[in-house]
Parts: C-alpha cells; sequence; structure tokens
C-alpha cells in the first residue's frame, strides 16, 4: 500500500465524523471573514518550502496555484489532510502550517488537487487523499489546482472574490519574507500583475509592483533584522520606508543610498506578530 492509501485509510475515521457534524465544515469554510485570505495561507506555506517564486492563474472555473519549492513529503500529505494539526508545529521559524487555514480552500474547491514532483492526489470530503494521474510538465515544482465546485459558491462569485484578492495584494506581503522574492498572476480577461523584491546592499529593498507589464508603484524600504534571542531561526525585524530626495527622479545602484533617498517620518507605525496559537 503506498502513502496515499495509508492517509486515505488513516482519516477514513474522521471524513465520517466531519459529515456526520457538518459544523465542523461550516467552521474552516467561515475561518476567515476575509473569503480570499486563504491565498496568504498558500503563500506562507510556499515560503516554508524555501520557494522563491510563486504563480497564480485564475481562470473562470479554476485557481492554478504554482512554486518551485520543495515537493511534498509523505508527512505533508499527512498533515494536509488533517484538522488542525500540521508539520511544523515544533518549527520555531515556520509561519505556515497545513491545518485548518489551508481548509479554507473548500469554501471555492471540493476537490483540492495537489501535483507535485514526488505525489499527485487530490483530497475530497476536506480529508481523504486520492490518488491521480501525474502530469509531465511539473519541471520540478509543485502545482495546486483549486476547480470552483463547491455548490454554495458559485464560480462567477469564486473567480470575482480571488481576482480582488489577487489585484489588492499589497507590496509590503514580501517585505519581511526570507525566500520568495516573485508573486506573479493572471486572471483571464483581466491582465496580469507581479509583485517583485529587489535587494541591495545595507538592508535596502525595493518592491515593484506591476500590472499587465507596466510598473505601478516602486517602494523602497531601509531594513533592519536580527535573531531573536533563545529563537536563532527566528528573527525581528523593521522597516522604514523612503522616499527620494528633492532632485532625484530615480533610484541608482552606482550612487550613494544617502545621496538619493530619506526614511519618511512615521505618523503611525504598523506592527506585526507571529506566535504559535
Amino acid at each position: 500500500m503506498n502513502v496515499i492509501q495509508d492517509v486515505h485509510k488513516d482519516r477514513e475515521d474522521l471524513a465520517r465524523v466531519l459529515k456526520k457534524h457538518t459544523g465542523l465544515r461550516k467552521f474552516v469554510e467561515d475561518l476567515y471573514p476575509d473569503k480570499a485570505h486563504f491565498i496568504y495561507e498558500l503563500l506562507q506555506n510556499a515560503e516554508d518550502r524555501g520557494t522563491t517564486a510563486v504563480r497564480f492563474a485564475l481562470s473562470p472555473d479554476r485557481l492554478r496555484f504554482e512554486h518551485d519549492g520543495e515537493p511534498f513529503r509523505p508527512q505533508d500529505i499527512y498533515a494536509i489532510t488533517d484538522i488542525g494539526e500540521g508539520t511544523k508545529a515544533n518549527d520555531d521559524d515556520k509561519i505556515g502550517r497545513f491545518g485548518v487555514g489551508f481548509k479554507a480552500v473548500f469554501a471555492y474547491s471540493e476537490t483540492p488537487h495537489i501535483l507535485s514532483p514526488t505525489y499527485s492526489f487530490k483530497i475530497t470530503d476536506l480529508v481523504l487523499p486520492i490518488g491521480i494521474e501525474p502530469v509531465a510538465d511539473l519541471n520540478g515544482e509543485t502545482r495546486f489546482i483549486f476547480p470552483f465546485n463547491n455548490p454554495k459558491k458559485p464560480a462567477a462569485d469564486a473567480f470575482r472574490e480571488i481576482q480582488s484578492g489577487l489585484e489588492e495584494l499589497a507590496e509590503t506581503t514580501l517585505l519581511f519574507l526570507r525566500h520568495i522574492d516573485s508573486i506573479s498572476w493572471t486572471i483571464e480577461g483581466a491582465g496580469s500583475g507581479e509583485i517583485m523584491r529587489i535587494a541591495y546592499a545595507s538592508g535596502h529593498i525595493e518592491i515593484l509592483k506591476s500590472l499587465s507589464g507596466s510598473t505601478a508603484t516602486s517602494l523602497h524600504f531601509l531594513k533592519f533584522e536580527r535573531p531573536v534571542d533563545g529563537l536563532p531561526r527566528q528573527s525581528v525585524a523593521v522597516a522604514f520606508p523612503l522616499d527620494f530626495l528633492p532632485g532625484s527622479a530615480g533610484f541608482s545602484a552606482r550612487k550613494p543610498l544617502c545621496d538619493q533617498l530619506k526614511i519618511v517620518p512615521a505618523s503611525s507605525g504598523q506592527v506585526a506578530v507571529f506566535f504559535p496559537a
């Protein structure tokens, strides 16, 4: 019996409980008031896989998500088909986990498909993995496909909500991530976009957001980071937005930073805290 069959057998009792107690299904579907929040769940898990680039492709009937991080392992199959247990409970440097958060995708899709260089399967009834035929065009990447087949969520609503979620991704999404440098997306009939992080010397970071091939915004930050005492793989970081000095038309990597940009005084700041909950 292979890994997917082993997990399927192990999850059969849990699937029966979920079918009997439908409130659990409603809980995981309604976990976030922002229905497209699962976009961030996908990004967080990709970050923990050492991913450098992710891509979304939105069609009227499905969402496809791809990343170039570490392929699926057996423990990932167990984690993504469980409720409330992930692979990262004891990893202090991880921000994503295949737990309840991932289940938010079931508000859109009854049968998420995972195609990895190592394993290919779909998930039914929230927790039951079923093996599917692998595909040949992965090129070492992992692909998620979310068909819009939840009967409570019309495909047109799913498309509209996820389109809004992608188009409204903030440039600062990449600011404090360590691995992901690029988030790109295509929306059928509505163009494309990309957020890209460029790291310069001395903690200087530029984040570019482009829409349909044209630069929409360019933000510069001065970022400082250091390990947390006792948790060497976790860090505390602060970033200051920068603005151009009078007479500076654009940034040049050949000129001193202090001759081109200045720190913007903060009238109010934003703090983000990660802690295992």
